[in-house]
């Protein structure tokens, strides 16, 4: 049935009304529903204004547009009720963050929680002279509600429109998009011809960049041939057409959801593309192609003005490795093209490094270096940070988990009237599954209390945001957080980025999330149009637990710097294939994008392809297959099936992902946040979990275990009678040996189940380690005797914990010397190994499914230098028995136990004889 009009319903069956609701705000909302034969269409709430003044005094309600009557509600079917049902919570128009603070500071004393608090002041931020700008651009932004520019925004403006490549290094929410795209729109409406690129580390970004692009668009009615598709907008500025879109792959994207049609009109006339690192990788090797989209490619290039490199710090280690020589491939196709004009503009979060990051990156240093906007004053708004440590409970005498100090937490948020929106850190997608259901049954019982809402309203107060969720349900979520329908999201890393929600005011982060960069971009996430209120619980971890103890050194610590390698011969390698291939097989130029030293490397051990005639590259060996810059392996896909149709529970889940939470009878929360499903079966051949709903009290979290085993040695580097050294490939194994059933609410106790019919998930790559023999555990051990003496510690133990020292400190140096981040590699060491027949070893290799980032190879050449950095960095930290200065790791599986400092450095001194 269609909604019908009281008064006219029989003479016009469609058409305009408009809600009333009171139920968020006693001022008022409204909210505009558009009735057509194809469905209903409902607008965002907004509040009542003197243009809908006629309804300030009509109690809540659907009325017509046309003569102000109220709808038949009885008419309605069950699906229209829900439709038009107001779901939003309390509008929090004021948000006392001192009040809160107090309250919080008051719940610590109370149960016994160890509380610090950093305030950071508000600051208006600089604003700059007036800058010049066309009528037009200053009526668009007027419309946009910005009346002034901030200093570094003018001073971006104004570096860009004189030719200069800019890197934005300011705080979060600072508006560094404005600042880049005042001179590009500005540049794209002068010249009908000019086109601008935008690149983004991940997909979220690129459609949050793209919604806000389309606000540059004239009012509706002064458009003309304006089109609007999933992915493609063409609307015009100033009376200028321009067409803007996105592309990405469609892997793992709904067929309804497809943006196929969409790219044709982005590849065919698009002027300002949006996509990822990773997409443009792919894209590029059209040019190479005189068919297809070749040609349309090569026209965006030919035209290409401006390349935005947006969340800059994310290109560091061997992601930013292979982006640099994606751009330099892109560099050099312009360059052929005859376009010389490109200018670059990057926009990163706080690093040590973003002028040096953006040079290197994009191979622009000297001459075309770039100007660099740090350390400005934007604007920001009062933010207390609390550093939280849970106590003592009271039974048993040990730390509370931190679960139970942020239930009090929240108790204590959302009571007094209080409504603020809030987001919450977990560190896997499982937690934040199982947490959000968790905090709306004690939220629930809590409002019926203190919030004056119904026990028994089936309403969501926290959703999960993770990027298992498929795409849809994502949007929705970020849509109902927006529309104030939920309270809040538990969410990953996957809402660290720059995605634009301005309605947050409380931020919570369970433990540290492993670097300044990530703390503060978390931070970052609230106190962007009010004031904020940070709480990172600290957990039972040493590092975290040595930023307890000394909560000021925390907010004092230095950004850390973003480090690549520009001249890895392997990826050189295979990147000098992709621009061959781009470049019709002929490298022109080519040490002007490369270092020649390294240039020259690749050439020589690779002559077969590479002919060198008059200062050109010719290529001669087969035609490159482009792999992707990141290998994950295969995916999968969680469906439960609905008679012949299959709807999609999680995509993309990783095979590590698969074999601890998707194995055969492991059971989990869906992404209802009510529903748990158990595993039926996993098809290996479709990459498909098959599930199906079932009523448990329990669910499941697989225990994995993994192991190493020497593949091959390709090169044996040391071997004397007491230690070897070797560059190899292994093979590292994960397998299910069993799961844990969890019962929710800790009904019962843990109980283990074993599995015999599992599958591991195993990957080959290369690595470099050290192995001592019979001969040489006897030296390790009386090497460390004189310790084990004075200190009555286990000797084993000790050696143990000496080299898992070791092991931290070198992987500490490693990033600095390798120039690669700590995500790109792992490493491993231990007494007795099974993979070293019983003795003792050290394993550093690739992160990477196959190895071939060449990490491994620097770490084996440089290591008589790593190990002269591990001895400085031990040695030059005061700390008596070991600290995240030092030989603590927020990231080791083995939470940082045994350590042993003053062992560490014997063996160190007593390696660097092998390696000197």
């Amino acid at each position: 049935m269609p909604v019908i009009c009281s008064a006219c319903g029989g003479q016009r069956p469609y058409g305009d009304f408009i809600q009333i609701s009171y139920k968020a705000d006693p001022k008022g909302y409204y909210r505009k529903i558009h009735q057509r034969a194809n469905g209903i269409r409902v607008s965002e709430w907004r509040s009542l204004e003197p243009d809908t003044e006629s309804y300030i005094n009509k109690p809540s309600g659907v009325y017509c547009s046309h003569d102000r009557h109220s709808i038949l509600d009885d008419m309605l079917t069950p699906e229209e009720m829900e439709l038009l049902t107001d779901r939003r919570l309390p509008v929090q128009h004021v948000f006392d963050s001192e009040k809160l603070v107090q309250n919080l500071l008051e719940l610590g004393t109370r149960i016994r929680s160890d509380v610090h608090v950093h305030q950071i002041d508000a600051n208006q931020g600089a604003y700059a002279d007036q800058i010049l700008m066309p009528s037009w651009l200053q009526r668009k932004l007027h419309s946009l509600g910005i009346n002034k520019l901030y200093e570094h925004q003018g001073e971006a403006i104004q570096n860009i429109r004189e030719g200069r490549n800019v890197v934005l290094c300011t705080k979060t929410a600072s508006g560094k998009s404005l600042a880049y795209n005042v001179p590009i729109i500005e540049k794209l409406v002068a010249d009908p011809n000019a086109c601008a690129l935008y690149l983004a580390p991940f997909k979220a970004l690129v459609e949050d960049q793209y919604a806000h692009l389309k606000k540059w668009a004239d009012d509706v009615e002064e458009q003309g041939n304006q089109i609007s598709l999933n992915g493609f907008s063409r609307f015009s500025v100033n009376g200028q057409q321009l067409s803007v879109g996105v592309l990405h792959g469609q892997r793992n994207v709904p067929e309804h959801m497809r943006k196929d049609q969409a790219s044709s009109f982005v590849f065919s006339e698009g002027r300002y593309w949006l996509t990822n690192v990773h997409y443009l990788h792919l894209i590029l090797q059209g040019a190479g192609s005189p068919k297809g989209k070749g040609p349309q490619l090569l026209r965006f290039l030919q035209n290409l003005r401006f390349v935005v490199i947006d969340e800059l710090h994310q290109y560091s280690g061997l992601l930013g490795s292979k982006v640099s020589l994606v751009l330099r491939r892109l560099r050099m196709l312009c360059d052929r093209l005859g376009n010389k004009n490109v200018q670059f503009i990057a926009c990163s979060a706080t690093i040590a490094n973003p002028k040096y990051l953006a040079e290197e990156l994009t191979g622009m240093r000297g001459m075309k270096g770039f100007h660099e906007i740090s350390g400005v004053q934007a604007p920001v708004k009062k933010k207390a940070i609390l550093m939280w440590n849970p106590g003592l409970s009271d039974v048993e005498q040990k730390k509370r988990a931190v679960v139970s100090d942020l239930y009090e937490i929240l108790r204590t948020i959302y009571k007094d009237g209080r409504w603020p929106r809030s987001i919450i850190f977990t560190s896997n997608r499982q937690q934040a599954q199982l947490l959000s259901r968790e905090i709306n049954m004690i939220l629930r019982s809590h409002l019926h209390d203190h919030g004056g809402l119904s026990a028994d309203e089936p309403h969501e107060f926290f959703l999960p945001y993770h990027a298992y969720l498929t795409q849809e349900v994502k949007e929705r979520t970020i849509q109902k957080l927006e529309q104030g329908e939920i309270l809040g999201v538990v969410t990953t890393s996957a809402l660290e980025v720059g995605i634009d929600v301005k309605c947050l005011d409380v931020c919570i982060l369970l433990g540290y999330p492993g670097s300044q960069a990530s703390f503060w971009q978390q931070a970052g996430r609230v106190g962007r149009s009010r004031d904020g209120v940070v709480i990172m619980m600290l957990q039972e971890e040493p590092l975290q637990q040595y930023f307890a103890r000394n909560p000021e050194e925390f907010f004092t610590l230095s950004p850390e710097s973003a480090a690549i390698n520009t001249t890895n011969p392997k990826l050189l390698k295979e990147h000098l294939a992709y621009a061959a291939h781009e470049l019709g097989g002929t490298l022109t130029n080519a040490m002007n994008y490369v270092r020649s030293s390294a240039l020259r490397k690749v050439v020589a051990e690779a002559s077969d392809q590479w002919q060198q005639i008059e200062g050109k590259l010719h290529y001669q060996g087969e035609t490159p297959r482009y792999q992707t810059l990141f290998t994950m392996g295969d995916t999968y896909t969680v469906v439960t099936k609905n008679g012949w149709n299959e709807d999609i529970l999680f995509q993309s889940v990783d095979g590590r992902s698969l074999i601890r939470d998707y194995h055969v009878d492991a059971v989990f929360l869906g992404p209802d946040n009510r529903t748990f499903y158990k595993v039926k079966w996993v098809n290996n051949k479709q990459r498909k979990v098959v599930v199906e709903p079932v009523r448990t009290d329990y669910h499941t979290r697989g225990i994995v275990r993994d192991s190493i085993e020497i593949h091959d040695v390709t090169n044996p580097l040391i071997s004397d009678a007491a230690i070897k050294s070797n560059l190899g490939s292994i093979i590292v194994k994960r397998s299910t040996f069993g799961y844990k059933k969890i019962y929710n609410h800790g009904a019962m106790p843990l109980e283990t189940v074993q599995l015999t019919n599992t599958y591991p998930v195993s990957f080959q790559t290369e690595a470099f380690w050290l192995m001592w023999d019979h001969q040489g555990r006897n030296e390790l051990r009386g090497l460390l005797k004189d310790v084990q003496n004075r200190e009555s510690i286990d000797l084993e133990t000790l050696v143990e914990g000496s080299l898992h020292a070791v092991e931290h400190a070198i992987a500490s140096a490693i990033p600095a010397v390798v120039r690669c981040s700590m995500a790109d590699f792992q490493h491993t060491s231990f007494y007795s190994g099974s993979a070293l027949f019983g003795m003792p070893g050290m394993f550093f290799y690739d992160s990477q499914a196959g190895g071939g980032s060449g990490i491994v190879e620097v770490v084996a050449e440089k290591f008589g230098v790593l190990l002269d950095k591990a001895q400085q960095i031990i040695s030059s930290c005061g700390c008596s028995d070991g600290c995240p200065s030092c030989i603590q790791l927020f990231h080791c599986e083995k939470q940082n136990e045994p350590l042993h400092k003053v062992g560490a450095l014997l063996v160190i001194n007593h390696l660097r004889k092998s390696f000197g």
